[in-house]
């Protein structure tokens, strides 16, 4: 069964995303782990007398937060010594069949003017796999409506793909977005070639597209996840060769991928 891992520091920021690891678990019908990566200088006695002292104090942090809601059939606790937490995280799950790694985010109103969460921030850079990042006020609900930022590659395909397979039990609504410098014809025509690809190897009935003229990028996305509020917004990790992803890879969009209004699924570059 795949693996959902739920990586917390204890802050009230990492609650929602608890909460959000709890639901989903539920909804894919996958496992859940709970886990706490603590520092060197956090090792209270022995190895194994400190590991078992930091599970114990992120189980019943998973009890406080999930009250009734929590189970230890569903969920799981681990915790293990790092000096890096983002590389811990991926040292712990390399083996593992992970479907995503969830963390909580920094949380804004306004996405340009605050600082990243740094261990979000680099996770999403370094990591294999999909990274979601949900916000402090994030309440669990059911996943209607899901933003997918393209930039109509064929790399885009493929992460379509697996967010289609992944979000099935929960009969997701799509709505593929690409944002665009170009002339209306020329865009619709790339999303109608683009749309037509997908479907040549996607069967999903619940897929929308949509193209948006604008030479912001940035902040047309901002504008348009602020208007539509979707329920989570899927962002693919592409070379830096596209003209989205000119902008995707600058520090701003980073912000917004770890410091968001809305859960954001980061899907990790195909190798």
């Amino acid at each position: 069964m795949k693996k959902i891992i739920y990586a917390t520091d204890y802050s009230m920021n990492s609650v929602a995303a608890l909460k959000y690891a709890d639901y989903l678990g539920k909804m894919l019908q996958s496992d859940v782990i709970a886990l706490h990566v603590y520092s060197p200088s956090e090792e209270e006695g022995g190895k194994v007398e400190s590991r078992k002292h930091h599970q114990e104090k992120l189980l019943e942090y998973c009890k406080k937060y999930l009250k009734e809601g929590f189970s230890e059939a569903e969920i799981s606790v681990a915790a293990v010594k790092g000096k890096n937490v983002p590389h811990a995280i991926l040292d712990f799950v390399r083996d593992m069949d992970v479907q995503m790694i969830i963390m909580g985010s920094c949380g804004t109103s306004t996405l340009k003017e605050l600082l990243v969460g740094s261990t979000t921030k680099e996770l999403i850079q370094i990591s294999h796999f999909p990274i979601l990042a949900v916000p402090p006020d994030q309440q669990p609900g059911k996943i209607a409506q899901v933003l997918f930022a393209s930039t109509l590659e064929d790399e885009d395909i493929a992460y379509l793909l697996d967010v289609t397979t992944m979000l099935s039990p929960i009969n997701a609504r799509i709505k593929v977005v690409h944002i665009t410098h170009k002339d209306g014809e020329t865009a619709q025509k790339a999303l109608e070639d683009f749309r037509i690809k997908v479907e040549k190897r996607i069967s999903y009935e619940l897929l929308e597209y949509e193209s948006i003229h604008s030479p912001h990028v940035y902040e047309t996305l901002q504008k348009t996840i602020d208007e539509t509020r979707p329920d989570m917004v899927v962002i693919g990790e592409h070379p830096e060769k596209s003209e989205i992803n000119k902008v995707i890879k600058r520090d701003k969009v980073k912000k917004m991928q770890s410091c968001t209004k809305v859960p954001i699924l980061t899907l990790p570059a195909l190798i």
